[in-house]
């Protein structure tokens, strides 16, 4: 049956193919027949327009000539309009067929290509109808130019179309934008269809509840094109496919019937050996009785099978038999071997254990280590600096003061010069005019004053960086924390300011009043620093998503109970709380690859809890900001 199946449906398939591939190769013939009739118009028109009769009637515009010449010519050649103008566009004679005798042609493109004496092949449309003529067009010459044009068609109706289709039992329709020109099947003309494309290949269609395969070609003129579509009743391809289908159907039955008289005779022969074996079988699988053996009645290869049967249970049983023993041996392996790796996990899992903390270790001392070399080097860059900028800073404050004695001199004696000598010489005049005494006399105590407060500025400055650098006071150390802060702040002031559309962070300092505390100063503005440019980052994307228009950072201090508590808390967007408890962890960051190693807030919380025996700890709350205590006890 499945054999009948794939034959059927192959032989099916190849029917439709031919069906597609007859109704493709009709479609390509009416598409040359539709050629060959444009030629004949080509070629008849050449005909008619090389009589010389003709060109002198044009020329003399002599009708009744005309009417002679061109009406045996319309009889003989079958001609539905023959059209003659002059090069100003008059029309000679029109002679047309009765069916279209009255009607308006939309000619005038054609025309006007006749009166130029061009040779032109187009369609031609019939006003208020759905008639149209295959047309062709030429001059009318004499050796002293063009006399005019002729302009000779034939009407696309349902004659051109039964004359193409004659013999066939295919259907023609030809349509433009689904109006239906002319076709072979008068259902076709009622109704609105929609007919497949001309590059689609053949489509099933139905018209009046009749199936058609159908393909279209498209037919072009110079101006405009007509589709024909090809309709192949789908009743015939059913058909075939019906006595296809019968055919195989009686051949199965045959085919099974004979199949089922020899299978019934073999059968009988074979199967009296085989169920003997087939019993023998049984009782072994039910009794797992391997010492039966199946009898041996033949030499065919029923007798070879039950030889080899029997020495498959011979060989059954002996592989059991290893079995059993290779059974007892993989016993005692197994509980040897489980001893064994029991101890060799123990011994595995305290060396991965004490890997593993010598690795953790490894790491925070390297990381601590790289850090500690990092602000080591920062902060000797930094004494460097400031003590290059100190010495210059020095000279420039300490001659300040002489400058603004000397100038006061300078000034005073020349007032007491323009008190004594109220006339001066014509040059000195001039001269004070173009010094502008009197605004020197003003500006110059106001430059002084300024240069003193810009020099003060950058004493502070120096001073600041050398208390952030902490050079001098590695060791454990008495120590101003607000100085700390106060330092880290102006290391950080190129970030607190204004930038990119930011506004300023607003700095709020609530200082308590503390003591100096013992602590290692560097590594704590290390801490101050990681803190507080943590806090700017936070308040930075908390202003681009338009969370934090007045950024904010509070820095608090006070003694409670023998401690010293440092609060810096920010305004931004907070920490969620399923991060919170990764925060000091090593290498731990949310910040994009090249902007954090997630090392800082670690190395600070060995600093406050390692180095100073304090506690780090971070209260944050999303969209309240974050905030980080640092508790370090007095001593």
């Amino acid at each position: 049956m499945l054999g009948l199946l794939i034959l059927g449906n192959w032989f099916t398939d190849s029917l439709q193919q031919n069906f597609r591939q007859e109704i493709g190769s009709f479609a390509e013939r009416v598409a040359q027949d539709f050629q060959d009739e444009q030629q004949t118009l080509e070629t008849e028109i050449e005909l008619i327009t090389n009589r010389d009769m003709l060109s002198q009637a044009v020329k003399q515009r002599d009708q009744g000539l005309l009417l002679q010449i061109l009406l045996p010519l319309k009889s003989v050649l079958k001609l539905d309009w023959i059209k003659v103008i002059d090069t100003q566009g008059n029309i000679l004679v029109d002679l047309r067929n009765g069916s279209f005798h009255q009607a308006n042609l939309l000619d005038k493109v054609i025309t006007s290509t006749a009166i130029k004496g061009a040779h032109l092949v187009d369609l031609v449309d019939v006003e208020g109808g759905e008639q149209v003529l295959q047309v062709a067009t030429n001059g009318i010459k004499s050796s002293a130019g063009v006399l005019g044009g002729i302009v000779i068609g034939n009407l696309v109706d349902d004659i051109l179309l039964q004359q193409i289709a004659a013999g066939s039992s295919k259907h023609l329709i030809i349509h433009r934008q689904n109006s239906i020109v002319a076709t072979t099947l008068s259902a076709a003309k009622v109704g609105n269809w929609q007919f497949p494309r001309s590059e689609s290949p053949a489509e099933q269609i139905t018209i009046n509840n009749k199936k058609y395969l159908a393909k279209s070609i498209t037919f072009t003129g110079a101006s405009q094109s007509l589709t024909i579509t090809v309709l192949y009743p789908i009743s015939l391809l059913e058909v075939a496919q019906h006595k296809l289908w019968k055919h195989l159907g009686l051949l199965f039955l045959l085919g099974s019937s004979i199949v089922a008289v020899i299978g019934f005779l073999i059968a009988q022969t074979i199967t009296r050996h085989l169920q003997a074996v087939t019993k023998v079988a049984q009782r072994v699988t039910q009794e797992s009785n391997f010492d039966l053996q199946a009898p041996v009645t033949t030499q065919d290869e029923v007798g070879i099978l039950a030889i080899s049967f029997n020495q498959l249970i011979q060989q059954v049983k002996q592989l059991l038999a290893e079995q059993y023993q290779v059974n007892q041996k993989l016993e005692i392996y197994s509980q040897t071997l489980e001893e064994k790796v029991e101890e060799r996990t123990q011994a595995l899992r305290k060396k991965n254990t004490a890997l593993s903390q010598t690795l953790q270790e490894l790491r925070r001392t390297q990381s601590q280590l790289i850090q500690n070399e990092k602000m080591s080097s920062l902060g000797q860059l930094i004494a460097g600096i400031a003590h290059e900028i100190n010495n210059p800073v020095n000279f420039i404050y300490g001659n300040l003061k002489y400058t603004d004695d000397y100038t006061q001199q300078l000034m005073q004696l020349l007032e007491l010069y323009q008190k004594h000598y109220p006339s001066p010489e014509p040059e000195i005049q001039n001269a004070q005019k173009e010094a502008d005494i009197a605004y020197l006399t003003e500006d110059l105590p106001k430059i002084l004053t300024s240069m003193k407060i810009g020099a003060s500025r950058i004493r502070e400055i120096v001073l600041s960086l050398r208390i952030f650098s902490r050079l001098d006071e590695a060791e454990f150390k008495t120590t101003d924390i607000h100085e700390g802060i106060d330092s880290t702040l102006l290391i950080l002031q190129h970030r607190i300011k204004s930038q990119n559309a930011r506004p300023q962070i607003t700095i709020i300092k609530e200082y308590g009043d503390i003591p100096k505390v013992q602590c290692f100063a560097g590594q704590l503005n290390q801490v101050f620093m990681n803190i507080l440019a943590n806090a700017i980052d936070a308040l930075e994307e908390a202003f681009q998503k338009g969370l934090c228009p007045e950024p904010i950072i509070s820095i608090s201090s006070a003694q409670v109970d023998g401690n010293l508590f440092i609060h810096i808390a920010d305004n931004g967007i907070g920490i969620p709380e399923a991060i919170q408890s990764h925060l000091f962890d090593p290498f731990f960051t949310t910040k994009p690859v090249g902007k954090g190693t997630g090392m800082g807030l670690s190395i600070s919380y060995q600093i406050i809890t390692e180095k100073h025996d304090g506690s780090l700890r971070c209260i944050s709350s999303p969209g309240q900001g974050a905030k980080f205590v640092i508790a370090i006890p007095i001593r």
